[in-house]
């Protein structure tokens, strides 16, 4: 008890040192560059717009958060040891590990705050500036597929083949099955998301779009014979003729979409799946059969067919992308800490800001490492660095949020999971070095 006394005690002195140092102004300069560019959001279309506020949102959260990690704890810390508080605060009961672990908690409280704050003044500003909300959807992929022919037989893909063309006789098609879907099924049902490539079938042929139908039926395929086709969402950008005109009844219209396009409610279809189509267990079969044989039509597992439900507010997904950031922030913390106990705080920043840049670049390494020609000592240099580096890319936040994917708790345990073993060790090797210091 008398630890966790300590530890509580030294994480409240950090935030209010913050508080005193005026940090917060800071988060104040990030609230008004987001009002700022609120009045002078200028792009294409509304959902451009949209979508360029919300990025703005995380990029101001991500870049205050990122500055003060590499600032706040190891500031104080280096504070302590040329001020020589170190022969008060390193007396007993308080040890060097409560001590690092009060900073560095105090430090991620402070961030925390900083975090939710500006994540409710950007809800408030994409309202007042749009009048509405993106809708935030969280989606669940395929389990398997199957490629089915114009006869209507269904043949397993292959595990190595990545996706499926359909060209020849019209009739043919694929089939995805997905489990696990939520058991509190609203009573409009789920959202099916499609996307896919379409292309003339010959090379002479220019076609960039394709008439299909979209079924489904509840369980994991056996009952296809109970398939319902599966009606085009009012909200879908596409999925109709040209200039807009409906379909015949029960058909839609595929249209070339880049895999790269991932903004969920503009470069996808959506229809709407009941939920008399997903059996008790949570497992539904979609099929889409191909209908224009002038049309070939490339689809693949992940990336062509999802099913979502709502993925909760703007405001939650910007919290629980925030606190993404924060795992990456308590890295650079701990890490800055561990700089602290043996240099001055140029060197510190410049340390943090180093790990930062090379953690953002490590894509780079691994671009590199496919070139051919890289020399045996570079490649074992690289490679050494791919493993050692944290990559700061591997959770896209951002992205997703601007493309109204939901940022789900499981993201959020995963990104704290993987920035946490770079934390603990850093933290541990501060404990070392604050040890071996005469204090």
């Amino acid at each position: 008890m008398r630890w966790l006394s300590c530890l509580r005690a030294v994480a409240s002195v950090t935030v209010k040192e913050a508080a005193r140092q005026r940090l917060w102004l800071l988060f104040a300069a990030a609230a008004l560059v987001l009002m700022v560019v609120g009045f002078r959001l200028g792009a294409v279309d509304p959902a451009a717009r949209l979508k360029l506020a919300v990025v703005t949102i995380t990029a101001a959260i991500g870049f205050v958060v990122v500055l003060l990690a590499i600032l706040v704890g190891s500031g104080q810390l280096r504070r302590d040891l040329d001020g020589r508080h170190s022969f008060l605060l390193f007396s007993k009961p308080l040890g060097a590990l409560p001590y690092l672990l009060g900073r560095w908690t105090g430090v991620l409280a402070v961030l925390l705050g900083g975090i939710v704050g500006l994540s409710a003044l950007g809800t408030a500003l994409v309202w007042w500036r749009f009048d509405q909300l993106p809708q935030m959807l969280e989606v669940a992929l395929p389990d398997d597929w199957q490629e089915v022919s114009a006869l209507g037989e269904a043949v397993p893909v292959g595990e190595g083949r990545k996706r499926v063309t359909l060209a020849g006789a019209p009739g043919n098609g694929v089939r995805w099955v997905l489990s696990n879907l939520p058991a509190d099924i609203p009573p409009e049902g789920l959202e099916v998301l499609l996307q896919v490539q379409v292309r003339g079938a010959d090379a002479g042929i220019n076609l960039e779009e394709c008439a299909a139908t979209v079924s489904a039926a509840p369980g994991a395929g056996a009952r296809m014979g109970e398939k319902r086709l599966l009606p085009l969402n009012a909200a879908s950008p596409y999925g109709r003729g040209t200039g807009g005109t409906a379909m015949a009844e029960g058909q839609v219209m595929l249209r070339h979409k880049d895999p790269g396009r991932g903004d969920y409610a503009q470069d996808w279809m959506r229809l709407r799946l009941g939920a008399d189509r997903i059996s008790p267990d949570g497992t539904t079969t979609i099929e889409l059969v191909r209908l224009d044989a002038q049309a070939a039509v490339v689809a693949s597992k992940d990336r062509s067919l999802r099913v979502a439900r709502d993925g909760g507010m703007l405001f939650t997904n910007l919290v629980r992308g925030g606190c993404v950031l924060l795992a990456i922030a308590g890295m650079l913390t701990a890490f800055t800490l561990l700089l602290a106990t043996a240099a001055k705080l140029g060197v510190v920043l410049l340390g943090g800001l180093t790990l930062f840049f090379a953690g953002s670049a490590v894509w780079t390494v691994r671009d590199t490492l496919q070139y051919e020609k890289v020399s045996v000592p570079v490649r074992r240099l690289l490679e050494g660095a791919q493993v050692a580096l944290p990559d700061f890319d591997r959770f896209t936040v951002a992205a997703n949020l601007a493309a109204s994917q939901a940022v789900p708790w499981s993201t959020v345990w995963s990104a704290w999971a993987y920035y946490g073993l770079y934390t603990a060790v850093f933290l541990a090797l501060a404990w070392a070095a604050l040890r071996r210091k005469e204090l």
